[in-house]
């Protein structure tokens, strides 16, 4: 019998499923009988019956049925997960159900079959007017078993039908794997077959690896060879598949289904020979309704590229219609910012999309002089471990393209032109200046905010939070929330509001030692307060070597190799005591006044103990050049002066439950209970009143 929770899942995902004799896997009624034991409620699932489910229709389901050993073992290198899988209790995930959003009425069934000694058919795609067995019992008697049932994920035909060919080809290489003395000279003429018909690079990486890790063979050692061949010239001849059918023994019907399996793979012979190279070349974008060429990085209409390619294709097509009609033209939602994927062509929450990184050219030399680097570093850094930690948040984005650090560089220095920015440039010099930006506060709360889209590292330059407190506080958790975060909400010129992938990461320069109003126990920004003086001498020859010495590919070799396994980029920044006084400095009138009155001991704060609502009345009535709205400012000044807040404290003409905050003296009152303290104070306010 079918789990329960099996039962409700086919019936909550809308699947068309019907009753069948028990034990017998084949149905021999008409499709019209066959629906009228069609299951809709829980209560017709009945005891000892075989459950099936339509494949195709209005459903859009595809099943694919794993016919043998090695299609079953390399199945997940190949097949995108999904919600709903089952099969015998023998190979209980033989059987992966999938929703085509694409599927039309010529779907019907796909085989890959390799004719041999073994079972034939390696994997079945089951479509239009097909079913399959999903519950109750086979002819052997083995029963019907779930390993996962929610929603099958929704997927594109040509990229299901691509996915099973490149598995059926795996399984092939599998079944036929050499023993271990002819292994390389197999995976040799394997490879090259795979070259030859135009297979990939990353498609044949992906089949070799599979069958590597399934065979328990060096995956490493394989796609050495994989590189080595795909670097070769079309025009070079190689040993293929004659000398693979000839040394390994092949027959005729193997080396036939082998070709049509390769072929399946992009579907080259129905296609003119230049087509593969074509679909490599060009990607269609839905979000701009233009084709992009990859070569050139343009964005073009079709009648451009139809006159670009015209000449490289013979017949009464023009080559778009070729691309239209190729297995393998790719569709792509939209442009990605990927650093930390080498694929041009990459998903993103299931959208194909084009990767637009582009790694910079700069080679590392590690024999290159870095002194200039180091001094400057020093310079700016005296103390060692907040420059070991500058260096390894300097170099992480250099070692780990892609990831984000989650807690910001500030670095303020009194000087101007000090070198913080000269560290910057050759940040940029290394990661690539297309990789990086810079740009002022403005710019980062611009609600545009191009930057976030395709940069690895941001400066936000000469940066201070200008305006009143309320609004240097907003604009600091604005650009917390863009640190931290891995989205971002962007509303470019005429689009809607959307939320926006980000690895940005950031770096703050300021000259100003108040330029923003840090909140208590701030765990999102490394401050540092430099108190270096300018060297103009060092900084001429530094930018001498970054612009025409090696300077740059010898700090690179330097960062490559630096030690990274005590970096955090998740973690909290280190606090350092220069984050407590940016916050001390900063423009918020309530804390500059109390401040200033509280070192100066001028009343009321000439005595030990205050309470924050009569200080508060005080304020509002008699200090017109600050605004005071909530107790809570009043009491965050307090603190800030170092005032020990006592609680529920009794005090005469006030109340019972005062709070009172001790700003002198502590040791006097340390000990002392909120009753004893109560009495203490004297009013000072209520009394004046």
């Amino acid at each position: 019998m079918l789990p329960q929770k099996v039962k409700e899942s086919l019936l909550q995902s809308a699947l068309v499923i019907f009753a069948s004799d028990y034990g017998k896997k084949a149905v021999a009624e008409s499709w019209n009988i066959r629906l009228k034991k069609q299951i809709k409620q829980i209560d017709q699932f009945k005891e000892f019956q075989n459950i099936n489910l339509v494949t195709g229709g209005d459903t859009l389901t595809v099943d694919i049925d794993l016919d043998c050993s090695e299609a079953n073992l390399l199945a997940d290198h190949f097949l995108v997960p999904t919600g709903m899988e089952f099969g015998r209790e023998s190979t209980p995930r033989s059987h992966r159900l999938y929703k085509v959003i694409d599927l039309t009425k010529k779907h019907t069934r796909q085989y890959f079959d390799f004719k041999g000694k073994e079972k034939s058919m390696l994997v079945e795609m089951r479509m239009n007017k097909h079913y399959t067995m999903c519950g109750g019992q086979y002819d052997n008697q083995e029963q019907v078993v779930w390993t996962k049932h929610v929603e099958p994920v929704e997927i594109s035909y040509d990229v299901l039908h691509k996915q099973c060919s490149k598995l059926a080809v795996a399984s092939v290489i599998q079944r036929k794997f050499a023993n271990e003395g002819m292994r390389n000279e197999y995976w040799k003429l394997i490879i090259a077959t795979l070259w030859y018909h135009k297979i990939s690079e990353q498609d044949c990486e992906e089949i070799v690896t599979a069958v590597c890790t399934v065979a328990d063979d060096d995956v490493n050692e394989r796609l050495t060879r994989v590189k080595n061949i795909y670097a070769k010239d079309r025009t070079e001849q190689l040993l293929g598949l004659p000398t693979l059918v000839k040394e390994f023994n092949w027959s005729e019907d193997e080396i036939k289904d082998f070709k049509k399996l390769l072929l399946k793979i992009t579907g080259r012979h129905l296609l003119p020979e230049f087509t593969n190279d074509f679909v490599g070349r060009i990607a269609y974008m839905m979000k701009q309704k233009k084709y992009y060429d990859l070569e050139d990085k343009e964005m073009y209409d079709g009648e451009s590229i139809d006159i670009k390619y015209a000449k490289d294709f013979d017949g009464k097509y023009t080559p778009l219609k070729f691309w239209k009609l190729h297995k393998d033209r790719k569709v792509c939602v939209d442009f990605a910012y990927k650093p930390s994927d080498p694929n041009r062509f990459i998903y993103v929450k299931k959208k194909l999309m084009i990767n637009v990184y582009e790694k910079n050219d700069l080679v590392p030399n590690p024999k290159a002089d870095t002194d200039l680097f180091d001094a400057m570093v020093k310079l700016i850094f005296p103390h060692d471990d907040y420059r070991e930690h500058f260096l390894n948040w300097y170099a992480y984005p250099v070692q780990y393209p892609g990831r984000k650090i989650r807690h910001a560089l500030l670095l303020q220095s009194d000087e101007f032109q000090l070198g913080k920015g000269s560290l910057f440039d050759i940040h940029r010099d290394i990661i690539g200046h297309h990789n990086t930006n810079k740009i002022d506060l403005k710019e980062a709360l611009d609600k545009s905010k191009g930057y976030l889209t395709n940069k690895q590292t941001v400066l936000i330059d000469e940066a201070k939070a200008s305006g009143s407190w309320g609004e240097k506080n907003m604009f600091l958790n604005t650009l917390k929330t863009l640190i931290t975060e891995g989205t971002a909400g962007v509303r470019q010129l005429y689009k809607d509001y959307v939320e926006q992938e980000t690895i940005t990461n950031y770096w703050i320069n300021t000259n100003y030692r108040d330029a923003f109003p840090m909140p208590y126990n701030e765990v999102r920004y490394f401050v540092y307060f430099s108190e270096a003086k300018r060297n103009a001498e060092l900084l001429k020859e530094f930018h001498k070597e970054r612009l025409y010495g090696d300077l740059n590919g010898g700090v690179l070799a330097q960062l490559m190799d630096r030690d990274l396994s005590k970096f955090d980029p998740l973690g909290t920044a280190p606090e350092t005591p220069y984050l407590q006084e940016m916050r001390k400095l900063a423009d918020r009138p309530i804390n500059d006044y109390i401040r200033e009155q509280f070192a100066q001991g001028i009343k009321p704060f000439d005595r030990d103990v205050l309470s924050a609502s009569e200080l508060f009345n005080w304020l509002s009535d008699n200090v017109r050049q600050v605004r005071v709205s909530r107790i809570r400012d009043v009491s965050a000044s307090l603190r800030d002066v170092g005032g020990i807040e006592k609680k529920s404290c009794p005090v005469r003409d006030i109340g019972k439950f005062v709070t009172l905050w001790v700003i002198r003296n502590h040791d006097k009152y340390k000990n002392m209970t909120a009753v004893e303290i109560g009495k203490k104070y004297v009013p000072f306010y209520t009394d004046l009143k």
